[in-house]
């Protein structure tokens, strides 16, 4: 019991002694972690600085390499349409080459077809007298001829020789002109080796009357070659006036 009260008594004299409150009071010192942060120098960061000098040089790169881009581009476009121009003056003289080829080549197939008509010209023109020579014996022979007759045989030898000639002739290029009675003069076509009057050539025989200038009769059959006039025919017209 003395022991219990003694300490009871002893507690309460500490508690209310000065010297435990003014120890009490005192502050803590500060943690080791705390003072090391607090001595070490402060570290200012120049992130953002950096970050906005920099912008001002990226827009100037910007700038220059979008300038070098846009002079690329118009060299560029210009170098397509100086090809392009090229290209249109080489297709030019080309069409332009091909159409000389093409004006060449025929005119040597046109060179050859006259060479080669010029080349049988004077043989086919003798060859013609021939068969003026046949056509005047056949139409001499008189008529009707009386079949089975060495005459009849003659008249048919004679016209087989002028056929084949006339075939011969066809395969070279060579046609008898069509003249009848009552077609128009041509000079270019026709050669008139004499004139009468309308009122003595006879009737017509398609029941029109005579017009100037008009063919009476053929005296000897014209000739052309290709498209040229071998020979022109010879006839008897209608006084022109």
């Amino acid at each position: 019991m003395r022991t219990s009260a003694l300490r009871s008594t002893l507690g309460t004299t500490l508690s209310r002694s000065p010297i435990v409150s003014s120890r009490a009071a005192i502050p803590l010192p500060p943690r080791p972690s705390s003072l090391l942060a607090n001595r070490l120098p402060r570290s200012y960061s120049t992130a953002s600085s950096e970050s906005s000098t920099s912008k001002p040089e990226q827009s100037e790169d910007a700038k220059k390499q979008s300038a070098d881009s846009q002079g690329k581009l118009q060299e560029a476009e210009a170098k397509v349409v100086e090809l392009q121009a090229k290209m249109d003056e080489m297709k030019s003289d080309s069409l332009y080459r091909q159409a000389e080829i093409q004006t060449l080549t025929r005119r040597i197939g046109e060179e050859k077809a006259k060479a080669s008509e010029f080349a049988i010209t004077s043989f086919a023109r003798g060859l013609l007298s021939t068969t003026d020579i046949l056509t005047t014996a056949l139409n001499h022979v008189p008529k009707p001829i009386e079949p089975g007759t060495p005459l009849a045989d003659l008249f048919n030898g004679v016209t087989m020789t002028q056929k084949a000639m006339y075939k011969t002739f066809e395969e070279h290029g060579m046609k008898k002109m069509a003249v009848e009675r009552g077609t128009v003069f041509d000079p270019n076509l026709h050669e008139a080796t004499f004139h009468i009057p309308p009122t003595v050539a006879g009737e017509r025989g398609d029941g029109k009357t005579w017009g100037k200038g008009e063919v009476v009769e053929v005296t000897k059959e014209g000739w052309t070659i290709g498209s040229r006039v071998l020979r022109p025919a010879q006839v008897g017209i209608t006084q022109l006036e």
